[in-house]
């Protein structure tokens, strides 16, 4: 019975697990459009798909930030191929994405480095998903809201991919993986400035470490394949930079940092953020800490690895700075442009490198733990740690179940809506009253402000624009 406790603590924990992402990803069909979607929708049925993602070379203000040609591309993609359907299929593709990049590149390290059972590396990687969404600062906007979607958990899930294939490399490699990667990587950056500067710096760290140790295996058989991708992610953010739509920039209200300051003022956010983030949520951070510490506990088999505490300190050390490093890379693009640390959609990406971070390092504690305190009650007390962290991850499931009813009213009033304003068209009223829909809850603005021009009189804003009317105006 001892021997099989692993095994029986991982299909649990799956269990939970994946009910939980389950969840999230049912959510997701109550989900319609909100702010910046309204925009891409609009240009996306009155331009076509490609002429609408060539608005990268316009300098006329769009509503949206047009440099960013991916997010472009796939929202008007996604509009004219599925429309609504597409939307709602958003949270559940970017779980299924998610969860399958992890789990690949999961599986490649494993048999690069030990072998382990694939429902320890399915629940490693969907420990760290859920609740790098569950504790993620903006939740809706990175799961559900497509125009926030694309841009943040869209570009890991690519960065997830590209180390899949370069992973995939280091044990099997095959030429060409290159010509996939390439596109991939220029795509990856041109879905936002935060998440590609953050995809660009990992990726910056793992080919300066495959030059470094260029003489062991995997670095041969990888290096070229880390190289493209590098080169071509750089592209894609030189591709950023040098749009024309970015003269809309310089007709904002802001303050930009000088360029010598940035270093010193990312690297102030970056520890802010971290700080802020074990201070302000200890407990959820401590039980996934302690479900990952349970898992490399877990998971030792026979022959052991002969981790030395000398050895372990060392990782230890390497992956804490790297982690920082990468989340002083996210705060960089918003404290050059707006002095500022990134709003709450941005800071998500490094929640994810916080928790990814977190769960290497407590994993490599719990390897240590096992391989030099041996016994059944270490054994025993790593599942009865694991089981309450699963109870725990359970009550958060309950927490988002909660959210449901929310869902469910803003859809109603949506397709309310939805149905007035086509009723009306079909009349010839093109100047149509709608109710409004309380978006408090999720943070983010629906198609009109907050305040002002369309809450008192008609405005033909990107709203309008969809539907082909000529203005609409909240009811009274």
């Amino acid at each position: 019975m001892l021997k099989k406790l692993p095994s029986l603590t991982f299909i649990l924990g799956n269990l939970v697990v994946l009910a939980g992402l389950a969840l999230l990803a049912y959510l997701g069909f109550y989900n319609r459009y909100w702010a910046d979607d309204w925009c891409y929708s609009a240009d996306a049925r009155q331009m076509g798909t490609i002429p609408a993602t060539l608005q990268y070379f316009d300098t006329e203000k769009t509503g949206y930030s047009s440099n960013r040609y991916a997010l472009t591309f796939f929202s008007a993609l996604t509009e004219n191929t599925l429309g609504m359907f597409g939307n709602q299929l958003v949270a559940t593709l970017t779980i299924l994405l998610w969860l399958g990049g992890l789990f690949w590149v999961g599986w490649n390290l494993s048999r690069l480095l030990k072998p382990l059972p694939l429902n320890l590396i399915l629940l490693a990687a969907g420990l760290l998903l859920f609740y790098n969404l569950y504790l993620s600062p903006q939740r809706f906007q990175i799961l559900y809201w497509r125009s926030g979607v694309l841009p943040y958990s869209t570009a890991v899930i690519f960065w997830i991919l590209l180390l899949g294939f370069v992973t995939q490399q280091m044990i099997a490699p095959k030429r060409w993986f290159n010509y996939i990667v390439a596109p991939l990587a220029f795509i990856a950056a041109g879905l936002g400035e935060i998440s590609a500067t953050f995809i660009f710096s990992g990726t910056t760290l793992l080919l300066i470490a495959a030059w470094i140790y260029r003489k062991q295996d995997w670095a041969q058989k990888s290096l070229q394949t880390i190289f493209v991708t590098w080169l071509f992610l750089l592209l894609g953010m030189v591709a950023l930079i040098v749009s024309p739509s970015n003269a809309r920039v310089a007709n904002m209200d802001v303050q930009q940092s000088s360029l010598l300051s940035v270093p010193f003022t990312s690297l102030k956010h970056g520890f802010a953020f971290i700080l802020l983030s074990l201070k302000g949520l200890p407990l959820p951070h401590a039980v996934f800490i302690g479900l990952m510490t349970s898992l490399g506990l877990l998971s030792v088999n026979e022959p052991k690895s002969g981790l030395s505490l000398k050895r372990v300190a060392v990782l230890l050390a390497f992956s804490t700075l790297i982690t920082y490093l990468l989340i002083v890379a996210i705060q960089a693009p918003s404290a050059y442009f707006y002095s500022a640390t990134p709003d709450p959609r941005g800071q998500s990406l490094a929640r994810f490198t916080l928790l990814l971070g977190l769960g290497f390092m407590a994993w490599l504690v719990g390897l240590w733990l096992a391989e030099n305190f041996s016994g059944k009650w270490v054994m025993i007390g790593a599942a009865v740690v694991m089981l309450a962290g699963l109870a725990y991850t359970t009550r958060n499931i309950r927490t988002i179940y909660g959210e449901l009813d929310g869902f469910v009213y803003r859809a109603q009033i949506w397709d309310e809506r939805d149905a007035i304003i086509a009723e009306a068209k079909s009349q010839g009223i093109m100047l149509v009253e709608v109710p409004a829909i309380d978006t408090a809850e999720i943070h983010t603005r629906d198609m009109f402000g907050s305040t002002g021009k369309g809450w008192t009189q008609f405005s033909e804003n990107c709203g309008a624009r969809y539907y082909g009317v000529d203005g609409l105006k909240v009811k009274q």
